[in-house]
């Protein structure tokens, strides 16, 4: 489930004609070709938040700790799940208040700290898709805050581009045989092909991290989530000058 880098991959006739060619007498025909894939996406994401809390510090640190191995654990230990990679941002020690206390916390007298918490933001990505909600769900039983599906994604983004341009070179073509035979003209070669503007929506970048796939015992959350995520969808326009005669 290594992230695929983004390109545009088009058949060997479209990547030929993207050189620069010779300058021709003969006349040229100049459309715009779109193409448009798309795929349901295979990989989830979800973040959330973990805290720990304690009278000191390192008290704090050690809930927090404790904290975060309980939902890591009970994730990678998900009925369905095949792989999973879960990263760490946003970590944070910080004193809490007295909720009477005045709202000047920099005077001891008046707003004494009366302990500690702990924070760490966690980025959970998996598959496949089906078990989404009920990673979520696992996740805020065992004790995460904000839990979030921030994004579902596709694996193959590299693929549903391409097919994209492969259906933008298509379309560009067409349009040219119209107009050639319509003016009484054939197509003799493409001269050019450059790319437009590329669209991939349903998805968000992720970084690339090695799989770890689960092999532990299984667990199911006390109240199951089914999510309806929509489809990765991918829009290619290419810029194609025929020569035609």
């Amino acid at each position: 489930m290594k992230t695929t880098m983004l390109f545009l991959a088009f058949s060997a006739v479209a990547f030929s004609a993207a050189a620069q060619t010779a300058p021709t007498d003969r006349p040229t025909i100049a459309v715009v070709g779109v193409g448009r894939a798309e795929a349901m996406p295979d990989t989830f994401r979800i973040g959330a938040k973990v805290n720990g809390r304690g009278g000191d510090q390192i008290s704090a640190l050690r809930a927090l700790a404790e904290a975060q191995r309980q939902v890591s654990d009970s994730i990678q230990s998900l009925d369905g799940l095949s792989a999973l990679v879960v990263t760490t941002s946003q970590t944070s020690v910080s004193p809490t208040y007295d909720l009477a206390c005045s709202e000047d916390r920099y005077d001891n007298d008046n707003c004494p700290i009366t302990g500690y918490i702990a924070t760490i933001g966690l980025s959970i990505r998996g598959a496949p898709i089906s078990v989404a909600g009920n990673a979520m769900s696992l996740a805020a039983e065992r004790g995460a805050e904000s839990v979030v599906v921030e994004a579902f994604d596709l694996d193959g983004r590299g693929e549903l581009e391409a097919e994209a341009g492969r259906r933008a070179f298509a379309d560009a073509r067409r349009q040219a045989e119209v107009i050639s035979t319509a003016s009484g003209q054939r197509i003799v070669r493409v001269l050019r092909v450059q790319p437009s503007d590329s669209r991939l929506s349903g998805r968000v970048e992720v970084q690339e991290a090695e799989d770890v796939v689960v092999t532990v015992s299984r667990t199911r959350p006390s109240v199951g989530i089914s999510l309806s995520p929509a489809p990765v969808t991918a829009e290619t326009r290419l810029n194609v000058t025929f020569e035609i005669e």
